[in-house]
């Protein structure tokens, strides 16, 4: 490879996605990390500045190297296997020097941080427009001869699914509001509807128990006001019919209770997650009680914001993660929640593929109804248009429904 980029002048083009400590030798990793710094600056790559800041023997042997090259140009096929052979070496020395006296916890997120730092930098090369889209037209016929009229996974919403497309494999959506509106009770519905239709879907709460979720989820599948079932206060009526309706419905997701979870094992619940029971839709309550390995706040929600875009990627799912807003809505007339509302980071909504607020205004007044208009407010959304969906909102069982076709902004 050094001999190539010695020798011939176009794989020199190469050398951004190279590093020079992929290089075993401390000579080979000299030469390039001096090609790389003059290619940068713009300055020649050539014999000369290659060879700068080192010996008369060293400089024999890199010339040397350059003109012994007899092969074709192909460097950009090289340089895969050698990053790979580069982070098998580091991955095999980071598991060597793991500290096996930790607890298993503190084991998992070492292991987690190792496979994380151990991940391929290499850029894919460009594809041709035309074979991407044959792959794209492939995935629409498909779909259009299976009967599907939207890109992604149903939602169970009819309004999501014309705005969305469903949820899409890949994106990371933001659900954010003020205390009390709703959020997790909007996002146990979307998970529920989403899993009657099948989705495999999986609820990680760092807020709220298992027993206290699934209380409001006992709500949610009758029609049994929720202070009942958390003061169990019920009739008998009301208990065979709550009984009734958990041991008749099939619909399924998983929930885990996690109040002190970071980026780092959050991952890895959910590639386990994946991997034993399949996983299409992740919803985390809530993002701003999660941790990640910055000092600063602002930076370690941007790590955490980025990773869990990039998860979304990796595994392939939909990923919904929680968010708290500021105060600024309640210092407005219009309480409307805005993009600039999401606290502590503008890289959550950077991230973001699609951001959406719940807003209930009766919050706002005096006396609030049981049964009450509301609005999902869809404010950012890389897939088309925004719009606000019309919903209500059943206070005495925690519950969002959809139930007028969305007026757009």
């Amino acid at each position: 490879m050094l001999g190539q980029l010695l020798f011939y002048p176009q794989t020199r083009a190469l050398l951004p996605r190279m590093k020079a400590d992929w290089f075993e030798t401390l000579l080979y990793r000299k030469a390039i990390r001096n090609m790389i710094t003059n290619y940068h600056a713009n300055e020649p790559v050539d014999y000369i500045t290659t060879t700068e800041g080192m010996t008369g023997k060293e400089r024999v042997q890199i010339i040397e190297i350059g003109q012994n090259v007899h092969d074709v140009a192909n460097v950009s096929q090289y340089i895969p296997k050698l990053e790979q052979k580069y982070l098998h070496k580091q991955f095999i020395e980071r598991l060597g020097k793991l500290d096996l006296t930790k607890g298993l916890k503190e084991l998992m997120d070492d292991t987690q941080t190792i496979i994380e730092s151990t991940r391929f930098t290499t850029i894919n090369d460009p594809e041709s427009i035309h074979k991407i889209s044959a792959r794209a037209l492939d995935n629409i016929t498909d779909a259009i001869a299976r009967g599907e009229r939207i890109t992604g996974k149903a939602t169970g919403w009819a309004s999501l699914d014309r705005i969305l497309g469903g949820w899409n494999a890949g994106d990371l959506i933001v659900m954010a509001a003020r205390p009390g509106m709703g959020k997790t009770a909007l996002a146990l519905s979307l998970i529920y509807e989403f899993s009657k239709l099948g989705g495999k879907s999986l609820i990680i709460s760092l807020e709220m128990s298992s027993e206290q979720l699934v209380k409001r989820y006992f709500s949610l599948i009758t029609d049994i006001m929720n202070y009942k079932i958390r003061n169990a206060s019920l009739n008998q009526y009301e208990v065979e019919k709550l009984c009734n309706a958990v041991n008749n419905s099939d619909v399924e997701f998983y929930v885990d209770q996690e109040p002190n979870a970071s980026i780092q094992q959050l991952k890895s619940k959910a590639k386990v997650h994946k991997a034993k029971h399949g996983l299409e839709l992740l919803v985390i309550d809530y993002i701003q009680l999660m941790t990640g390995s910055k000092q600063n706040r602002e930076q370690e929600i941007a790590e955490i914001s980025r990773g869990l875009k990039l998860l979304a990627k990796e595994l392939n799912i939909t990923i919904i993660v929680l968010a708290q807003l500021s105060r600024k809505p309640e210092e407005r007339t219009d309480k409307r929640p805005l993009l600039s509302d999401i606290r502590e980071s503008g890289s959550i909504e950077q991230d973001a593929d699609v951001v959406m607020f719940p807003f209930r205004p009766a919050k706002y007044e005096d006396v609030q109804p049981e049964i009450e208009d509301a609005e999902l407010i869809i404010s950012k959304n890389r897939h088309g248009e925004c719009a606000t969906i019309q919903t209500t909102y059943i206070g005495n069982r925690t519950l969002y429904k959809e139930n007028l076709i969305p007026k757009q902004f």
